[in-house]
């Protein structure tokens, strides 16, 4: 399909998407843009006086861009030679997100048909700022190219904004990571922390540092300080001594008959916020109050501890990490003022936003102000010589502070303390926090304590500290969640091709099932559990499959993948144990970009691009096409062929392969172990006693898929006899209707190479006439449509056309377009009826068909159509006949 190019200098995005999961273009999220780049097609970078050298100063750090060159400086040489803006484009969308913090590298320029249109497809780490770069890299090259003024600074600013607010924090993101390397894929549940990680019934949540199984009661204690000071205390473990204010005077006589300095915080809260440390008389305490009672009316007044802050990491019962925590803070030289010390501590390339680094810069906020009027400082002040200034009153390193690894110092007792304190609290991970002279030795009663604990520790301080040996804490996390010893996968059986998928899926969904397993079904007939129709429609992309996925019952997932959820949003689906290419014919050409059947062929690889090196690929080798993938193919290749003699069966075999053939009339699986003996084909009721090739086919592949899966023969035999072309088991799919004196077949085939396969079948169904109701997508190009209606005429006597949606054309055309390749094809005018209502169209079907014919329904929507068809026998038989009709 040729795309027409805009007038102008002025790019214009005419598509721009994420690709959430493995796509055409790369194995990682991607985000997708479809540029016009308008009159630049005729002016490359080096027709562009001056360009090249405005986009270097802008952005220096383009020059490490190697580009094909290969190596830094390539992108540059290519600019001064000469290269395309949209290409250009997709450079300076990398470079941004690299300059917010998100480093990204894969990216690819696309040439079309299109005059001056192009496809860029460039990685992302966070998806609304990756949308946000293609956006500013196009203004930004558009910009220089008509050397005009681009603000990067406030791009770069809002490009972090979008890092921080949708990013995974370092705490979670490094148990995804870990995650990620056993093997175990992770699902983002909203757009804050909560995670899933593995599929169905394996899967487990994560939220921040919590899981799905942290005692809630135990959140619960460690979030209400006091509580936790109580049951702590009475159990023999130091805390210091305090009481709950709930008044400025209360919290005053508390102060006096502990005797300052004290610690004021609220009672239940979070972060550091609200909680002042040292306060030390009663004028401070006053505006120490005033900020605990804003976060919490209740209000902790309690003895300062002696000495350093510290914080340790208790996971599944052991200690794991600990660290010394110092906040935020800056030490004078005699000269410098406050602000300019802390611009300089800021000027640190360990420190950045947010948690785009391993510390954080420092700001000052109501805390610091606070803090500076306690010691009567200034910004504008100086500091003498070595003289350090404390800048919060807690440690955390959200807010500035620095963290030293100790963990090899702590002393026995105090892990076991710790250890300890984790069980009386009822915590599968906690943050412990300590005051004192150090960890190498047992706390002093009544100068070192426990002065809180955490439910969702943070762990940037242990897997990056400022000092010391970082700490893999994600590993014992994830030891936790996913003991190694146990099997945790869910196995994923992904189905695509033109034709055949929802069978092939379906079969091998029904086999599981009647093997004993809870299955998790999505495809173009809805998602399933267990067999159950959860959902109705379309599902076959990607939301399909994350439904089942995200499915606490299931063990295994079958997923029938359509091209056009690859084409937009990728897979759902990082990697499957078993992917299954069927067959690619000419369907959809023209429709999303895709112009040729070689490139429908590489959309439908992905699936078995990311079959995992342990599992299968099941390929049809009777189809040179998918055949010709098989290089592409992950895992270990199963060919399936209704051909014995096949050469790439031949040659498969020879070299130790599988394969899965029909062989005089029976279902055989070759490999170097014996052969084994499914079944016959007669066997198999789809293939409607062999005479359905295609089916024949399908259930190959479905042997094949099960067969790599591991499933005994006798299980895949007792699957396959007991699926039937029904409308329970598969709707919509070569559903027979016999209605005593003429047949009705409900199928969903939707193109050309569908209605051929037909035409091999009823031949041997009826000897009379067959009639069909059918209707053209209108999402085809019209030269595949006028083909559908070629290869109707080819099939059938009589052709009703019905347009239940025209799909963004005008009404009746699709439909004049089937019945003009028909009559080109040859068929007469007579014997074609334009009936744009699918009802009246079934309904004009009933009124022509006669004794012996055949009436062959094309579905769009199954289950109305199947009502309707049942509704008419009702009336013709009456209902106590409907059950015998029923396939």
């Amino acid at each position: 399909m040729r795309l027409k190019r805009t007038e102008g200098h002025h790019v214009k995005i005419i598509e721009h998407r994420a690709l959430r999961g493995p796509n055409r273009y790369s194995r990682y999220q991607a985000i997708f843009m479809l540029l016009d780049i308008g009159a630049y097609e005729q002016q490359p970078s080096d027709t562009l006086d001056g360009f090249t050298d405005r986009l270097i100063t802008l952005i220096p750090t383009l020059q490490s861009h190697g580009c094909s060159v290969g190596g830094p400086g390539g992108f540059i040489q290519r600019l001064r030679r000469g290269t395309w803006i949209g290409h250009i484009a997709e450079h300076v969308a990398l470079e941004l997100q690299c300059l917010a913090g998100m480093e990204v590298g894969f990216g690819k320029t696309y040439d079309t048909d299109g005059d001056g249109i192009y496809k860029v497809v460039y990685r992302y780490r966070v998806e609304s700022a990756g949308l946000k770069a293609g956006e500013a890299a196009v203004a930004l090259v558009d910009a220089l190219a008509q050397n005009q003024p681009f603000d990067i600074d406030s791009v770069i600013a809002e490009l972090k904004d979008l890092r921080e607010s949708d990013l995974l924090g370092p705490s979670t993101n490094s148990i995804v990571e870990e995650a990620k390397l056993r093997g175990i894929p992770a699902i983002r549940l909203n757009t804050d922390s909560h995670v899933q990680l593995g599929y169905g019934c394996k899967q487990r949540h994560v939220q921040a540092t919590m899981t799905d199984r942290t005692s809630a009661i135990g959140v619960e204690i460690a979030d209400e300080k006091f509580r936790t000071k109580e049951l702590l205390s009475r159990a023999g473990i130091p805390t210091p001594d305090g009481r709950v204010a709930i008044s400025l005077v209360e919290a005053t006589q508390i102060a006096n008959d502990l005797g300052y300095p004290v610690a004021v915080k609220p009672e239940v809260g979070n972060h550091g916020r609200g909680i002042s440390a040292r306060v030390s008389d009663d004028s401070e305490l006053e505006t120490a109050f005033a900020s605990a009672f804003a976060i919490c009316t209740n209000v902790i007044v309690e003895k300062t501890m002696t000495g350093f802050d510290f914080r340790v990491l208790v996971i599944d019962g052991n200690l794991v990490a600990a660290a010394r925590r110092e906040p935020a803070h800056i030490v004078g030289n005699g000269t410098s003022t406050v602000q300019q010390l802390i611009d300089q501590v800021n000027a640190d390339p360990r420190r950045g936003i947010g948690h785009e680094r391993v510390l954080t810069a420092i700001t000052i906020d109501d805390m610091s102000q606070r803090l500076l009027a306690f010691q009567d400082r200034t910004l504008d002040g100086a500091l003498a010589a070595g003289e350090k200034l404390y800048l919060k009153s807690t440690a955390n390193l959200s807010t500035g502070g620095t963290a030293c690894d100790v963990t090899d110092n702590v002393h026995q007792d105090v892990r076991l303390m710790c250890e300890r304190v984790a069980r009386i609290i009822g915590m599968d991970c906690i943050g412990i926090d300590i005051v004192a002279p150090g960890l190498d030795q047992p706390l002093p009663h009544g100068s070192a304590g426990i002065v809180e604990v955490n439910a969702a520790p943070g762990f940037r301080m242990h897997l990056a500290p400022t000092e010391g040996q970082a700490r893999d804490v994600a590993k014992p996390f994830v030891d936790m969640l996913f003991p190694p010893a146990l099997d945790m996968n869910v196995p994923i059986i992904a189905v695509t091709g033109t034709n055949g998928k929802t069978t092939t899926a379906k079969l091998i969904a029904h086999t599981l099932k009647y093997s004993g397993h809870m299955v998790g079904f999505a495809g173009t007939t809805g998602v399933a559990i267990d067999g159950v129709e959860i959902v109705a429609g379309d599902y076959s992309g990607p939301e399909g499959s994350n439904i089942v996925l995200r499915e606490p019952t299931i063990d295994h997932a079958v997923l029938e993948i359509a091209r056009g959820g690859i084409i937009r949003r990728g897979l759902g689906f990082d990697s499957c144990d078993v992917g299954v290419f069927l067959n690619v014919d000419e369907d959809h050409i023209g429709v999303d970009g895709v112009e040729d059947l070689e490139e429908l062929s590489l959309v439908k690889a992905t699936v078995i691009e990311v079959v995992k090196e342990t599992g299968v690929s099941v390929l049809n080798a009777d189809d040179p096409i998918v055949a010709g993938l098989a290089n592409r193919a992950g895992g270990r290749v199963i060919y399936f062929s209704l051909q014995p003699k096949n050469e790439i069966i031949k040659q498969h075999l020879g070299m130790g392969g599988t394969a899965v053939v029909l062989q005089e009339g029976n279902i055989v699986i070759h490999s170097p172990e014996p052969t084994i003996h499914v079944s016959s084909v007669l066997d198999a009721p789809i293939t409607m006693s062999g005479a359905a090739t295609f089916n024949i086919a399908n259930v190959l592949a479905g042997v094949a898929a099960l067969h790599g899966l591991g499933l005994p023969v006798d299980m895949i035999r007792n699957g396959i006899s007991t699926f039937h072309p029904s409308a329970s088991q598969n709707p919509g799919r070569m559903n027979l209707i016999d209605f005593v004196t003429f047949k009705v077949i409900v199928d969903y085939g939707h193109n050309t190479p569908a209605v051929k396969a037909m035409g091999r079948v009823l031949p041997h169904l009826t000897k009379g006439q067959k009639i069909v109701v059918a209707h053209g997508t209108g999402t085809r190009v019209d030269a595949q449509i006028q083909a559908f209606g070629a290869a109707l005429s080819d099939v059938y006597d009589k052709i009703i056309l019905a347009d239940a949606d025209p799909r963004g054309r005008t009404p009746s055309e699709t439909s004049e377009l089937v019945r003009s390749g028909a009559l080109d094809n040859g068929f007469a005018a007579s014997a074609v009826e334009i009936v744009n209502d699918p009802d009246k169209a079934l309904a004009r079907a009933f009124e022509i068909v006669r004794p012996g014919d055949l009436i062959v329904v094309q579905v769009n929507e199954v289950e109305p159509m199947l009502q309707a068809v049942m509704a008419h026998f009702a009336r013709i038989a009456g209902p106590a006949k409907i059950l015998k009709a029923l396939p």
